[in-house]
């Protein structure tokens, strides 16, 4: 199987193939390197793997209409992964912008989406919360452990998912989306108040 982190940098930028030997594609790859972080990161892979999944749906030959703007916002985020490696914390700044990325190409395609039950991404779901006029939109990435985009306006926000007794729970820098059945709490920072939310019915 050919290594995630080759796999996806090449298909992202429009290559026609890779070497046939992962072990060599990571052995070759540089020591301080976004490549060398990806292939000992089971879960950076598992998120390379999904956004050349989704990436390559939205821009194929059943694309839509926003294949070209996600074509052309393409070589801004690889330049954005790039620059991970001047990060104190590479792996949370790389894991976040491809978080980031695959939440946003789901958001733009309807062609992204089409075909979940190969992938490890669903969403963006919908929430009305309780004194927030605008929606809060969440897409999870299956990953171990899972992981969350919120989007509420203009604001957006990684979430790691947390051991709960009942739901699913996800919190990150003292932000806080809790989901059971439909329903789900949210809180925005340590110190604002929870607001109780509840999934709005598909368009």
């Amino acid at each position: 199987m050919l290594c995630a982190a080759v796999l996806g940098t090449f298909a992202l930028a429009g290559a026609a193939a890779v070497a046939a030997d992962p072990t060599a594609d990571c052995k070759a790859a540089k020591l301080r390197s976004i490549e060398r972080l990806m292939c000992r990161s089971p879960m950076l892979s598992r998120l390379d793997a999904e956004l050349s999944r989704v990436y390559a749906l939205a821009t194929g030959p059943k694309a839509g209409a926003a294949a070209p703007a996600i074509r052309n916002e393409q070589t801004a985020w690889l330049a954005e992964r790039a620059a991970c490696v001047r990060s104190r914390a590479q792996e949370e700044c790389v894991r976040d912008l491809y978080l980031a990325r695959i939440a946003a190409i789901r958001a733009q395609s309807r062609q992204a989406r089409a075909a979940d039950k190969n992938g490890i991404s669903l969403g963006p779901f919908a929430f009305r919360c309780d004194g927030i006029d605008a929606a809060l939109d969440i897409t999870y990435v299956n990953t171990d452990p899972g992981l969350a985009w919120v989007t509420i306006k203009d604001q957006s926000y990684p979430l790691v998912q947390q051991r709960s007794g009942s739901g699913a729970r996800y919190e990150g820098n003292g932000t806080l989306f809790w989901e059971h059945q439909g329903e789900a709490r949210w809180r925005g920072t340590t110190n604002s108040p929870e607001a109780t939310c509840k999934r709005a019915p598909k368009a």
